[in-house]
């Protein structure tokens, strides 16, 4: 008989977040995710959100992020996190996005 580690089992909920996570790209080019942000109407938000950065090193790490990187990382990005966050976007709907992204062809 194996010996089980119930420490390792998950729940029906968290083995479907693993599945649709295996789905979601872990990274997307610069212009794949402004092109998505566009699509869907949140260009703005995301200015207005750097706009309201006002310690000086975070406002350098998004303006980093948003004009000087080739790709944006979905799940360690310090930055699209709290971008993310100021626009009220949930978990799943950045992965949506992410998947979307990553079938822009440009």
């Amino acid at each position: 008989m194996p010996n089980i580690d119930w420490g390792q089992l998950k729940t029906a909920e968290q083995i479907a977040d693993d599945e649709r996570r295996a789905r979601v790209p872990a990274e997307i080019s610069r212009a794949q995710g402004r092109a998505i942000l566009g699509l869907q109407g949140l260009t703005q938000g995301v200015l207005d959100y750097m706009a309201g950065i006002t310690d000086e090193q975070e406002a350098m790490w998004a303006d980093l992020a948003w004009n000087h990187t080739t790709t944006w990382r979905r799940f360690d990005s310090p930055f699209l996190t709290k971008a993310a966050a100021a626009l009220g976007l949930s978990d799943e709907a950045l992965d949506d996005m992410f998947i979307a992204a990553a079938q822009i062809v440009i």
